[in-house]
């Protein structure tokens, strides 16, 4: 059978650097006309250099490029992180020359294209690093904001997943709701029908998810006070022991330091343990309030309560998140702090830093991904 569908066009710009998120995009466009789109008359379809863009000849290279796209998209992504890219004859690189195209459609009509920017935060490695190209990168980033553009940034290829997805599917609906085009047919393929969740099953998995992050919260702090209270206790140990024997021998120092050593290994083992389930079920969570609010945009459902509710179970999770953190980094800095005493005990308490480094990373990461959800929440209720 045939469909009437719109479609829209979403071009991705990026240096070479930025290779893994290029394929990543590749395949949310693909996951999302198959999940959200699929039973609607929307359907995307990702423009990129490597598949839309023939050999051709131009003033220079990048005018090829320029050509072969000519500007035909309705969402512009663009990317930077270690790379500025190579420069083309009126701009520092070719990302930015398409930037400034998207922006000049933009200017002259802002409903023609949505602009969507994301810059990479994660550490450069050191064989990496061109001081050229952060000086570039960051005077880029400080002019869009001189632009009203707003931007976003990411540490982890997972983060951006979350926040392309959410935003993409945001921006596609928005541009379908608010402008009339010519449709397109299309063969659609009958598929099995699956049993499928709504809305308030969605928003009942999400807030069961982030309130079960709290037992999650609860266990790491305990893990946390519970080797401090060891460490309080192995101090006054060995203080007292040194005031009762003041010649107390190396050996019988090393003996008690290594025991601390060995609090701290039982102390690493069960934050690693919980860290991996803290990101399980925190991602499970924001999924499933996105897949909501993706219901929420298609039916225009008016569910006021059930968004409040969404929204006061984002606050209370990212207030748990950053209550977590902040006593994290705390420890975290007592450890850095503490004195190289054996090398079972320094080995024992550079794995705890780490360990707990990681921690904060993914707490991190929790809450820029949190934040960016409840604000769609907010967009869909003002709207709606």
């Amino acid at each position: 059978m045939t469909q009437t569908i719109t479609l829209y066009k979403i071009f991705v710009a990026s240096p070479s650097d930025l290779n893994d998120e290029r394929v990543l995009i590749e395949e949310i466009v693909e996951e999302l006309n198959l999940s959200t789109f699929n039973n609607s008359d929307i359907k995307i379809e990702l423009v990129k250099w490597e598949t839309h863009v023939n050999p051709g000849v131009g003033k220079y290279p990048q005018q090829v490029i320029n050509t072969d796209i000519n500007n035909v998209y309705d969402v512009f992504i663009g990317l930077l992180w270690s790379k500025f890219g190579t420069p083309t004859e009126k701009y520092g690189s070719g990302t930015e020359e398409e930037f400034y195209n998207a922006y000049s459609k933009y200017k002259e009509l802002p409903s023609s294209v949505k602009i969507m920017f994301y810059f990479k935060q994660a550490a450069i490695p050191m064989d990496k690093i061109d001081t050229d190209s952060i000086t570039s990168i960051r005077k880029f980033k400080s002019g869009l904001g001189e632009k009203g553009i707003l931007y976003w940034v990411y540490n982890t290829i997972e983060e951006f997943q979350k926040l392309l997805r959410i935003h993409l599917t945001r921006k596609i609906q928005e541009i379908h709701q608010n402008e009339i085009r010519p449709a397109t047919l299309i063969k659609k393929v009958e598929e099995p029908e699956e049993e499928e969740l709504g809305l308030l099953d969605y928003m009942e998995i999400g807030e069961e998810s982030f309130d079960g992050i709290e037992e999650i919260l609860l266990r790491m702090t305990d893990a946390i006070n519970w080797i401090g209270k060891k460490f309080t206790e192995r101090t006054a140990e060995i203080n007292m022991q040194i005031s009762i024997n003041p010649k107390m021998g190396n050996k019988a120092k090393r003996r008690l330091v290594n025991a601390g050593a060995f609090d701290m290994h039982s102390f690493n083992t069960r934050l690693k343990t919980e860290i991996p389930i803290f990101a399980e079920t925190y991602k499970k969570g924001i999924d499933s309030f996105s897949n909501a609010i993706k219901i929420s945009m298609d039916f225009q459902a008016d569910e006021e309560e059930d968004i409040d509710n969404a929204i006061e179970s984002i606050d209370s999770f990212v207030d748990s998140i950053e209550e977590a953190n902040q006593v994290c980094i705390e420890f975290r800095n007592t450890m850095d702090g503490f004195p190289r005493m054996t090398k079972e005990f320094n080995n024992a308490n550079r794995q705890g830093s780490k360990t707990l480094t990681d921690l904060v990373n993914e707490f991190d990461i929790a809450v820029n991904l949190s934040k960016a959800l409840k604000k769609e929440f907010e967009i869909y209720k003002s709207k709606y």
